[in-house]
């Protein structure tokens, strides 16, 4: 039988594999290097997410020829990179630009916006840095059944039914690309608070159990890689924040293939244990993902 261009790759995967290896942006390297979490610290974010993002594997681990992607960063408010409101332009488009090394078809890049979407879009310099890379930027303004289908998500102890965007769940791959901060209901806001912002759903109803709901919701939908920008953590006045003097500067990249995991690991930069975060620890009750134990490696660039 003859294989096509991506079977014939994700055969080669599977094969390295099996033998000890994994395929990178830098060719096949013992497994014994791959980590269940990287943490990268430097003021070059481009070379940090690209060492991140290596140290768990390297971009083809998760993004394999003529996949369709989707990378979701926080996009949430009408508010300047320099304020940390929203996911580093440069961090969005560095892993965009990943994607297509890796083969990627199509890369689409989106988040159910807080204030207007046009607005944030431009004002966080997403927009601009996604398409610079070659991304389809969609602008969510509507919440339609047709953009929106419902999903049932099994053992949910609140949020058994939602809505979540068509893209995510036709994507091969789902990228989650938070912003780390503080916030005032959830205590922490990075990937699995992130995914609020792939739903259609009235997201007021969800704070009724907000720390169920998000981990619920990570239940339900999973994140195949996770880039955290921890660059600059918002420590106070969270989600929206206002002032450089609410941030605390951090350069650090953080990635992983576990949202659990990363968010754990991005929780210690704020002087919090992953126990204290609820969502965490009840994602880590239900199996999603360990808040400890995972082998992790900290780099300094």
């Amino acid at each position: 039988m003859k294989l096509n261009r991506r079977e014939f790759l994700k055969t080669a995967v599977s094969a390295a594999a099996g033998a000890g290896f994994y395929l990178t942006t830098r060719g096949l390297f013992p497994q014994e290097s791959v980590h269940d979490v990287a943490s990268v610290r430097g003021a070059d974010y481009e070379r940090s997410v690209t060492s991140a993002i290596d140290l768990v594997g390297g971009i083809r681990r998760y993004v394999s020829p003529g996949d369709v992607v989707v990378v979701k960063p926080n996009i949430a408010w009408n508010s300047p990179p320099e304020l940390k409101a929203n996911t580093d332009p440069v961090i969005v488009r560095t892993v965009v630009h990943l994607c297509f090394q890796a083969l990627a078809s199509k890369v689409y890049v989106f988040d159910r916006t807080c204030s207007n979407p046009k607005l944030s879009y431009r004002t966080s310099g997403i927009a601009a840095a996604a398409e610079s890379a070659g991304a389809k930027v969609l602008f969510v303004d509507d919440v339609s059944k047709k953009l929106y289908p419902g999903i049932k998500i099994k053992g949910a102890s609140f949020l058994n039914e939602t809505t979540v965007n068509r893209y995510v769940l036709e994507s091969d791959v789902f990228i989650n690309l938070p912003v780390a901060k503080h916030h005032s209901s959830a205590g922490l806001t990075i990937g699995m608070k992130n995914l609020m912002g792939i739903t259609g759903d009235n997201r007021s109803k969800w704070h009724w159990q907000l720390h169920d709901a998000i981990a619920d919701i990570n239940r339900g939908v999973k994140s195949n890689l996770i880039v955290v920008d921890a660059t600059n953590l918002m420590v106070r006045n969270g989600p929206t924040g206002g002032s450089k003097d609410y941030l605390q500067r951090n350069d650090t990249v953080i990635a992983s293939s576990n949202v659990v995991s990363a968010d754990a690991e991005t929780a210690l930069l704020f002087g919090r244990t992953p126990e204290s975060i609820e969502y965490i620890r009840i994602a880590d009750r239900y199996g999603i993902g360990r808040m400890n134990g995972y082998s992790r490696k900290l780099v300094e660039l």
